[in-house]
C-alpha cells in the first residue's frame, strides 16, 4: 500500500457523502487507483433472500461480478470469509479447502482475494468490500488494511442512511396515522403494522427493538363508580404519560380499550426497557398522585427477536400484564 493513500483516505473520511451509493463510488474509485490491478467490488449480504448482490464494482477481470449481478450466498467469497470459513486474504485460492469450491474460483478463475466485512455496531455484517484478481500473490497485509478502514467508512455510511431513512419513515408514519379520537395515538391495526416492520428489521439484524404494553389498571371500576367522563380522563391522562416518555423514534399506540402499546426502537437490550419502564412509573405516578381514583398501570416487556412474529411479541407483552404494577395513584 502506496504511503500517498493516506492523505486520500484523510480527505474521503471528511467528506460528507451525499448517499450511501456517493460513498460507494468514492471508496471505489480510490481502491482501483491503490490496489494492484483487479476487480474491486462492494456488495450486499442479504440473508432474508439468501443472495449476495453486487452494489457496485471496479477495475478488470472477473467480469462475471459486474454491478447488479447475484448469486447465491453459498457462492459468494466474501459469506465464507464473513463467517470465519475461509481466510480474508489469499494468494493462491483454487488451493483452499473452501474457495476452490466456488463456481467464481473454477470457471471465473479467480486466485488472489482480499476482503473486509462491512460490520454494523451490533456485529450485523451486511455487506463487504473486496478485490479479485485471477493473478496469483496479488494481494497484501497492507492491501487488507486498506479494505478494512474502506469497509468501516461504508459501514459508518450504511447506519447513518438507515438511521436517518428511519427517521423519516417514522416521522411519515405519525402524519399519516389515523388516531384514536380519545388520546390521539394510532389504533391497534396501524400499530401493529408499525410492528410488524420493527420485528423484521430485527429478524435482519438492523436494530434491537422491545415492545410493551401498558394498561391502567381500575379504569373500568372508575367507570362503573364515577362515569365515563372519569375513565375517560384517566385513559387519557395515562396517553399523555406515554407520549411525553417515548423518544422520537419510538412509537405508541392504543391496542386495547384500556391497554397500550410502545414499540422502543433500537432499544440497547433489557436494560434499556427497564429504564424506560423506570421513567414511566416515575411519570406515572406524579400525574396520578392528584386523582382520587385508585389506578395502577401495569406492564409487560417483549424482545420483538424472542418472537415468531409481530403480533406474537405483543400477545406476549399482553399476557404479562399483571404480572407486576410498574405505578399506582390512590
Amino acid at each position: 500500500m502506496a504511503h500517498t493513500v493516506v492523505p486520500e483516505l484523510a480527505r474521503l473520511c471528511e467528506n460528507r457523502f451525499a448517499s450511501l451509493g456517493d460513498a460507494v463510488r468514492s471508496l471505489l474509485d480510490m481502491l482501483e487507483r491503490q490496489l494492484p490491478p483487479g476487480r474491486v467490488i462492494f456488495g450486499e449480504l442479504n440473508y432474508n433472500t439468501d443472495e449476495y448482490r453486487v452494489l457496485d464494482a471496479r477495475g478488470e477481470g472477473v467480469s462475471a461480478l459486474a454491478a447488479g449481478t447475484r448469486l447465491p450466498l453459498r457462492e459468494a467469497f466474501c459469506i465464507h470469509m464473513a463467517n470465519g470459513d475461509a481466510p480474508p486474504l489469499i494468494g493462491r485460492a483454487s488451493q483452499d479447502e473452501v474457495y476452490a469450491q466456488l463456481e467464481l474460483c473454477r470457471s471465473g478463475g479467480v486466485q488472489s482475494y482480499v476482503a473486509a466485512p462491512v460490520e454494523l455496531a451490533d456485529g450485523t455484517c451486511v455487506g463487504c468490500v473486496s478485490a479479485m484478481s485471477a493473478e496469483p500473490d496479488r494481494y497484501d497485509e497492507g492491501d487488507r488494511a486498506l479494505l478494512t478502514i474502506a469497509a468501516r467508512v461504508l459501514a459508518y455510511e450504511w447506519e447513518h442512511v438507515t438511521r436517518e431513512g428511519e427517521l423519516r419513515r417514522l416521522a411519515q408514519l405519525q402524519r399519516d396515522l389515523s388516531g384514536d379520537p380519545l388520546t390521539g395515538l394510532p389504533l391497534r391495526d396501524v400499530f401493529l403494522d408499525a410492528l410488524d416492520r420493527e420485528w423484521h428489521l430485527t429478524e435482519r439484524g438492523i436494530t434491537e427493538s422491545y415492545v410493551l404494553a401498558l394498561q391502567p389498571r381500575g379504569v373500568e371500576a372508575a367507570r362503573a363508580t364515577s362515569g365515563d367522563a372519569v375513565a375517560d380522563l384517566l385513559l387519557q391522562n395515562t396517553a399523555e404519560v406515554i407520549s411525553r416518555a417515548v423518544r422520537r423514534s419510538d412509537i405508541a399506540g392504543r391496542v386495547g380499550a384500556a391497554v397500550f402499546g410502545v414499540i422502543l426502537v433500537g432499544c440497547k437490550g433489557i436494560e434499556g426497557a427497564e429504564a424506560f419502564r423506570a421513567r414511566l412509573e416515575a411519570s406515572f405516578e406524579r400525574v396520578m398522585s392528584q386523582r382520587p381514583e385508585d389506578v395502577t398501570l401495569l406492564c409487560g416487556i417483549e424482545r420483538l427477536s424472542d418472537a415468531d412474529s409481530a403480533l406474537a411479541a405483543l400477545g406476549r407483552a399482553e399476557d404479562a400484564l399483571g404480572a407486576e404494577p410498574v405505578g399506582a395513584a390512590g
